[in-house]
């Protein structure tokens, strides 16, 4: 067993508090997020603890999506995480090359990609069909529902028809998604 600390470097808190999300920020969440170690009014910190990134992920995905089911909330989350990155200049130019690959290539690199964003996470990829994977991802701090918004977010802007992802499994280190879309 490993006693490496998980960490979230900067790139993820970017990407989650984009420019976009920061002014949906309320004071009560604002509170909440520094409560939590997580000051918005500061440059980031390198890292941060996995916990700090799931408190963090908690207390926005209930603050702006308050009416919302927590899945359905942390769907949303994800779904913005990735309209926020698409807005950083990292952003637009990753798109703008995954798009020239396309759709699979892009699915193959996540290792890469999730590996940008924190230290931990290890994906497991099972082609099932030409444009079907089974996507393992050992994440187990976030509800998956967060990813699965931030993944159908990268599907669409790599060029992905009508992307679909789906929660195929959990298991105690993490959970499966299947991810589908037409050519």
């Amino acid at each position: 067993m490993s006693t490496e600390q998980r960490v979230v470097f900067a790139s993820g808190f970017e990407s989650l508090f984009s420019r976009d999300l920061r002014a949906q920020v309320t004071p009560e969440l604002d509170r909440e997020l520094k409560a939590c170690g997580v000051f918005l009014d500061k440059p980031f910190q390198a890292a941060y603890s996995i916990e700090t990134w799931a408190a963090a992920v908690e207390a926005t995905a209930k603050h702006l999506f308050p009416g919302e089911a927590r899945p359905v909330a942390y769907w949303k989350l994800g779904r913005s995480t990735i309209e926020g990155f698409a807005e950083t200049l990292i952003g637009r130019a990753s798109f703008g090359f995954l798009r020239l690959v396309g759709p699979v290539r892009s699915v193959e690199r996540a290792a890469r990609t999730y590996a940008s964003t924190n230290n931990y996470t290890k994906v497991t990829l099972n082609r099932v069909g030409p444009t079907s994977f089974d996507f393992h991802l050992n994440e187990k701090h976030t509800l998956p529902e967060y990813d699965m918004g931030v993944v159908e977010g990268v599907l669409e802007h790599v060029g992905a028809k009508t992307p679909v992802v789906t929660l195929s499994s959990q298991d105690p280190e993490g959970f499966t998604l299947r991810l589908e879309w037409t050519s």
